[in-house]
């Protein structure tokens, strides 16, 4: 994928070599080779080198479906030194493979590439080995230009490690790990190349790839118990190696430094929290030194493996394994499941591991985390990410947050934390075990009499239409009833849809209330139709309240782009699909555009709420008052409720949410009368907008609108962007961004900054209760109530302890209103991600996501 512009000219700068350009950009160098290449990593050392990896677009495929032909894979390197450069060409002369020379300039830069055979440090053994096997297949499964290669012989199903180093320690490591009865692969020399290890292909894929099996969170629970048992092994007198988990404080922080010279300040703070947390001595073990789940593969035949029961599993990459603290490789695996957005993945792991031995005490994990984050900074860049400035900045900013708050580590409970604090158990579970599969638990909601309804995910449903399960939770019980897929009985409309339409999708369903199924025309084979539409289906008579709403909601029509009314009946109403990106899901930064689609889109808002006051001046007889609408008081109301439904499923966080609570009340108390209502949305948040750079911003679902005081969308919004950086999915500037355009917009309408910031207090204590329900969410959203009271201090002023009550700085974002004092909280941010955390398996549409908030 090709970066940025913005983000190529950070690796010129960083390059600081004549040229780089030739092997930074894929265009510019599939030019110089004479065919298109797509750039896979990259490595600079500046003013000296910078080498990179290609690999042909579109692959042939294996006969297994594994790896690239060889011939597929290259690299390019641009050095500063002749030296090198002879060297290079020396060492190809020699084994009789080719370099190929494209710097016309004789005082250098100079730039050379190559295929596998002749790479610069491990082409002579490549050439050797592929000429050893008399032209057999081989098929490359990894490529690290100069480092390593790992290939496969499909006939033999056997696989090779080319390594630049010798692989005694590894072997000598890895004999270790049998002795002591721990699952790896068995290698050995290949005919006695002390850089060559010839083993078995294993296993079906790694557990990050099958993070969303139904065996994979039992699979996560056995290897942490695997971890524990290396951990807590005698390897006295055993003449094993230091692990290579590199300095305390990563080396890598000054390249990213470098890199990125607007991050230093935060890099230096990091590492110096660092420093202070993490100790230099300390017990050394046996460690794995670069855990994560593509490092543990595993098998989806129950069978293969006798004795080992479900997924069995195997843990690999031992290149890194050796004596070391045993913090860094949970740090590590805590840290790879943040980012890949499978929490847990990193829960599971840490349950079985708890079951052997203790953990360690929560801020030395949030410490080994945030070090584990750190170390690995700079991998988006070095794999070629097309946005890996974000990426990087997301890293940091998670990193930061997991030291303020080590409550956002998503550690297990009851028995390994919360029963140690005198808690108790949640009501609403992460997982539910339906017809021998795990189903994940996405959304809950209160009780309505008949349970509480639940969301679920089945990610082993045979398609993506029928992923979304439906169930109710008996809260005497505990017991789940799991509903018929594409069935609700108090939601006749929802069957008689699916039957209607078999192509359709179901992508939101809230039991016994609502559900939205997405159609795709030409899927469904509809004669001469094209494109997507949406249908909200309701219980029967309530599609006209639907309707109501909408016509209530008319002066957002014209400022956003809002949905087309496609048809309706009784109980569903059909919407066109608009264009447009989710704001959910960002944009760059660096280049303006996320500042312009927000600046747009408050602009569309204000607009709308202005038309609103006009026609109900119009509308209003002369001295009139409008009786009813939604101001400070009735926004408390809401608050209140949402207290009580949260408190009923997670006691754990009724004191943090309680010090919200109160604090958000006297807030709210404290403002006056409503001088200006307006229409508002009164549910604003980023996954209710779209933008598209032509057509601007569309709104979604306008069914909450009412009159009201327009501060409480603004706040809304205010808050939610705080949030998105808590979760990991906005980074910090992205956050400080929005913030800054709604105290911007605020500050033109005329909204006083103590009313902005009370009404955040309310939505951010109402954010706490509501994400209470949703089991992936449930400790971040503790830490989130705390940021009303970081101290831990009631609003009496009296301390008071709790889940979530932490020291440490204030992370709390600039006060509203202050449109001299950008960003917001150091916290997690990111996104983020290719698709929403909520929908495994890729990419989720517009409306579907924005209903999953």
């Amino acid at each position: 994928m090709e970066t940025t512009p913005a983000a190529l000219q950070l690796l010129h700068d960083h390059a600081r070599l004549p040229g780089a350009g030739a092997v930074l950009e894929a265009q510019q160098l599939s030019a110089l080779l004479g065919r298109d290449i797509d750039l896979d990593r990259v490595r600079i050392k500046p003013g000296a080198s910078v080498l990179v990896s290609h690999r042909a677009p579109a692959r042939e495929k294996g006969p297994d479906g594994a790896g690239r032909a060889v011939s597929d894979v290259g690299w390019a390197q641009l050095v500063a030194s002749a030296d090198k450069r002879e060297n290079a060409l020396r060492r190809a002369a020699r084994s009789g493979v080719r370099i190929d020379e494209h710097t016309s300039a004789p005082e250098g830069p100079y730039l050379l590439s190559g295929g596998l055979d002749s790479d610069p440090q491990l082409g002579r053994e490549i050439h050797r080995l592929l000429g050893r096997l008399d032209g057999a297949p081989l098929r490359v499964l990894s490529y690290n230009p100069a480092r390593h290669a790992v290939l496969l012989l499909p006939g033999s199903r056997e696989v090779l490690r080319v390594s630049a180093q010798p692989l005694d320690d590894l072997l000598r490591v890895e004999g270790c790990w049998r002795e002591l009865g721990l699952p790896t692969v068995p290698q050995r020399r290949w005919r006695d190349r002390p850089g060559v290890l010839i083993g078995e292909q294993w296993g079906h894929g790694d557990l990050a790839r099958l993070a969303h099996h139904p065996l994979s969170m039992p699979a996560a629970t056995r290897l942490g118990g695997i971890i524990a048992r290396l951990h807590a092994a005698d390897v006295t007198g055993r003449d094993l190696p230091e692990a290579r988990v590199g300095e305390l404080i990563p080396v890598t922080s000054r390249t990213v430094a470098d890199l990125l010279p607007a991050s230093a300040h935060r890099i230096e703070r990091l590492s110096q929290r660092l420093r202070e947390m993490l100790e230099t001595g300390g017990d050394r073990v046996l460690i794995h030194g670069d855990l994560s789940p593509d490092q543990v593969l595993v098998s989806v035949d129950e069978t293969a493996v006798p004795g080992e029961g479900h997924l069995p599993l195997r843990v690999v990459d031992l290149d890194r394994s050796g004596l070391g603290p045993r913090g860094a490789d949970l740090g590590s695996w805590i840290a790879s499941c943040l980012l890949a957005g499978v929490e847990e993945q990193a829960t599971a792991f840490l349950r079985g591991y708890a079951r052997h031995l203790d953990l360690p005490p929560r801020t030395e994990l949030a410490a080994w985390t945030a070090r584990a984050l750190l170390s690995s900074a700079l991998d988006p860049m070095r794999r070629y990410s097309a946005d890996w400035p974000e990426k990087v900045a997301r890293r940091l900013a998670l990193a930061e947050i997991v030291l303020e708050r080590p409550g956002r580590l998503p550690l297990p409970a009851p028995d390994a934390v919360e029963v140690r604090r005198g808690a108790q158990i949640p009501l609403v579970p992460a997982t539910v075990e339906h017809a021998g599969r795990l189903l994940t638990v996405g959304r809950a909601w209160a009780d309505d009499g008949r349970g509480l309804p639940l969301e679920l995910t089945d990610p082993g449903a045979e398609s993506a239409g029928q992923r979304l399960r439906a169930a109710r939770l008996d809260p005497a019980t505990g017991e789940v009833t799991v509903l018929e897929s594409g069935t609700d009985p108090r939601l006749p409309g929802l069957a008689r849809m699916l039957a209607q339409h078999p192509g359709a999708a179901v992508v939101s369903h809230r039991p016994g209330k609502r559900a939205v199924v997405r159609i795709d025309a030409a899927a469904d084979g509809e004669p001469g139709a094209s494109g997507e539409r949406f249908v909200k289906i309701v219980r029967p008579g309530r599609a006209e309240r639907l309707l109501r709403a909408i016509d209530r909601s008319s002066a957002f029509d014209g400022p956003f782009r809002t949905a087309e009314v496609l048809a309706a009946d009784e109980d569903t109403v059909t919407f066109a699909a608009l264009e447009g990106r989710l704001l959910h899901d960002g944009l760059s930064v660096q280049d303006g555009t996320w500042r312009r689609a927000w600046r747009e889109t408050l602009s569309a808002w204000a607009e709308a709420v202005d038309a609103s006051r006009r026609d109900l001046n119009a509308a209003l007889p002369a001295g009139a008052e409008i009786a009813d609408f939604h101001g400070p008081a009735a926004e408390l109301a809401v608050l209140g409720d949402w207290a009580g439904r949260a408190a009923a499923v997670d006691p754990a966080g009724t004191a943090v949410r309680g010090r919200a609570f109160r604090l958000a009340e006297r807030a709210l108390r404290g403002l006056g009368e409503v001088e200006r209502p307006a229409l508002i949305h009164r549910d604003l948040h980023d996954k209710q907008v779209l933008w598209d750079p032509v057509t601007g911003p569309a709104l979604l679902d306008v069914d909450t609108a009412t009159l009201g005081d327009p501060a409480l969308d603004a706040a809304n919004l205010r808050a939610h962007a705080t949030w998105r950086e808590l979760q990991g999915i906005w980074t910090e500037e992205q956050a400080a961004v929005v913030r800054e355009e709604v105290d911007r917009v605020a500050a033109l309408g005329g909204i006083r900054p103590e009313t902005l910031a009370a009404y955040e207090s309310g939505t951010i204590a109402r954010l706490a209760c509501v994400y209470a329900f949703r089991p992936r969410w449930r400790g971040a959203a503790h830490a989130f109530a705390a940021t009303l009271d970081p101290t831990g201090r009631t609003a009496e002023g009296e301390p008071e302890r709790g889940l979530c009550s932490a020291s440490g700085p204030d992370p709390r974002p600039a006060p509203a209103g202050d449109l001299t004092t950008p960003g917001g909280p150091s916290s997690a941010g990111g996104p983020t991600r290719a698709g929403d955390p909520t929908t495994p398996g890729g990419p989720a549409s517009h409306l579907e996501r924005s209903i999953s908030r």
